[in-house]
C-alpha cells in the first residue's frame, strides 16, 4: 500500500493569460509537498497557450462558466442554487441598506458561481474518480461555497482552504460593500491564510469566533542573485510597477514629478513604468501632456517577472514607488527589495508592513501631490538613501524571501491532508 497526498489548486486564470505570474514562485516551492496538484483556471482566452507548468491544468470549469453554453449553465446553476445554499437572510440585509440593485447582482454571481463549482466538483468525482485532500483557492471567491457544498454532500475527507489578498478580502472594495455568500464561506471553509498581518485583523475584527480559522501566511519572490545598483549621474530615477488601472492612482506620480518640475526647472528626473492595463493609454498621454520634455519617461508595457529582473540588474533605480488606494502587500515591492531598492508606499492594506522608515518612506493613505513630491525628493539624497537600499534587502530577506515562506507553507497545506491508502 502506498499513499498520496492530492491537491487541487483554483486561479483566477494561471497559468493562461499575464495576472498571477507570482504563482509560479509558489508551485516551485510547495510542489515537492504532493505527490499531485491540479489547476483549475477559472478563466482562460479561447485558442491562447498557458505558460509552461509542471502540473495538471483542467479547463473543466472554465469552459462550463464561458463557453458556448455559458447561458445554459449559469441559468442552471443559479436556480440550482437558490435551493442548495441559504441565502435569504442575505437577501434581506441588502434590501435594508444602500446598493442595493449592485448586491443583488453580486449575491445573484455568487450564487450561481458556488454551484456551477459544486457541480463541477461533483462530475470530476463521478466521471473521472478525481478526490483531493486539499481544495486551495488562491483568492476568496463564491467557489469556496460549491466545495464546502460538494464536501457537506459527497462526505469526502478533503480540507478546504483559501488565500486573502486585497481587493477579494475587504468588502468596501466591493461595488456595494458586499461580498456574495462571504459569512457562509467564513464559516464553512477550514482555514483562510492572509498575506498580510492587516488582513488578518480585519477578519479577526469582523469573526471574532472564527479567528482560529485566520493566519498570515506572506507571499515571496525569490532571490535575484544580485542588488540593483545605486545610480550614480544627477537624475532621480524612479520605477513603477503595476497594472495602470483606477486603484493604482498612477496619475498621482505624474503630476508629482510635475510638481518637483515646477519647483525646480533644473531638476533632472526619470521615470519608467511597468505594466499595461486599461488606462494605460490615458497614463501616456496625460505623462505626455505634464511632463513634456522636462522628464525622460519610459514605459516598458508589460513584462514578465525575468523580464523584470533583469532590468532591475541592467538599469540602477533610487526608488520604487507605490500609491495605490488599497493593497494587499504587492510583490512588485517584494521584487524592488529583494534587489535592495528602497520604497515610497501609500500606508493601505498591508503595504506598512514591508515599507518603513528604514527601508523607504511611508506616506498617509491620502497624501496630496506635494506630500509625494517632496517624499520622491528625499532619494535624491543618496548617503541617506544608501541605508534604506540594505534594509530593503534585509527586509525582503526576513520576510518575504519565497524560500523560506514558500516552504513553510507547503508543510502547512500538506499537513492538512488527510493521505489516501493505494494499492501498489
Amino acid at each position: 500500500m502506498t499513499t498520496s497526498k492530492k491537491l487541487l489548486m483554483v486561479t483566477t486564470s494561471y497559468p493562461y493569460g499575464q495576472a498571477e505570474s507570482f504563482v509560479t514562485a509558489e508551485l516551485e516551492h510547495i510542489a515537492p509537498y504532493f505527490d499531485e496538484i491540479e489547476l483549475v483556471p477559472s478563466y482562460f482566452a479561447p485558442h491562447s497557450a498557458p505558460r509552461p507548468v509542471g502540473q495538471a491544468v483542467n479547463l473543466a470549469y472554465a469552459t462550463k462558466r464561458w463557453g458556448v453554453l455559458r447561458k445554459l449553465h449559469v441559468t442552471r446553476s443559479f436556480f440550482g442554487a437558490l435551493v442548495k445554499y441559504r441565502w435569504f437572510d442575505e437577501a434581506v440585509r441588502i434590501a435594508r441598506h444602500a446598493h442595493r440593485v449592485e448586491n443583488v447582482k453580486e449575491l445573484a454571481r455568487a450564487l450561481y458561481r458556488a454551484r456551477l463549482f459544486e457541480r463541477f466538483l461533483e462530475a470530476q468525482f463521478v466521471e473521472h474518480g478525481k478526490a483531493f485532500d486539499v481544495i486551495y483557492f488562491y483568492w476568496m471567491v463564491p467557489e469556496i461555497m460549491g466545495a464546502i457544498g460538494f464536501r457537506q454532500s459527497s462526505r469526502l475527507p478533503m480540507k478546504i482552504v483559501a488565500r486573502a489578498h486585497g481587493g477579494d478580502l475587504y468588502e468596501d472594495r466591493k461595488a456595494g460593500g458586499y461580498a456574495g455568500l462571504r459569512d457562509a464561506i467564513a464559516a464553512g471553509i477550514d482555514d483562510i491564510y492572509c498575506i498580510s498581518g492587516h488582513g488578518k485583523a480585519y477578519l479577526d475584527q469582523r469573526y471574532p469566533a472564527l479567528a482560529q480559522k485566520f493566519h498570515t501566511a506572506r507571499l515571496g519572490v525569490n532571490d535575484p542573485g544580485y542588488l540593483n545598483e545605486q545610480p550614480d549621474d544627477t537624475a532621480l530615477s524612479i520605477v513603477s510597477c503595476s497594472f495602470v488601472v483606477e486603484g493604482k492612482r498612477l496619475h498621482l506620480i505624474v503630476e508629482a514629478l510635475e510638481y518637483l518640475l515646477d519647483r525646480d526647472p533644473a531638476i533632472k528626473l526619470r521615470w519608467t513604468h511597468i505594466g499595461d492595463g486599461e488606462l494605460y493609454d490615458q497614463l501616456r498621454a496625460l505623462a505626455h501632456a505634464r511632463l513634456r520634455d522636462r522628464a525622460q519617461v519610459v514605459f516598458t508595457g508589460y513584462l514578465t517577472q525575468p523580464q523584470v529582473a533583469s532590468l532591475y540588474r541592467q538599469q540602477r533605480f533610487d526608488v520604487v514607488v507605490n500609491v495605490s488606494d488599497c493593497e494587499g502587500i504587492p510583490v512588485s515591492l517584494m521584487e524592488a527589495s529583494s534587489a535592495g531598492i528602497p520604497m515610497l508606499a501609500t500606508d493601505v492594506g498591508g503595504n506598512g508592513e514591508i515599507v518603513n522608515a528604514h527601508n523607504g518612506i511611508l506616506i498617509a493613505a491620502d497624501a496630496d501631490v506635494r506630500t509625494i513630491a517632496c517624499a520622491l525628493a528625499r532619494f535624491a539624497d543618496r548617503p541617506l538613501a544608501g541605508n534604506y537600499r540594505r534594509a530593503a534587502r534585509s527586509t525582503w530577506d526576513a520576510r518575504f524571501n519565497a524560500r523560506v515562506n514558500y516552504n513553510r507553507f507547503g508543510q502547512q497545506l500538506a499537513g492538512l491532508a488527510a493521505p489516501r491508502a493505494h494499492v501498489a
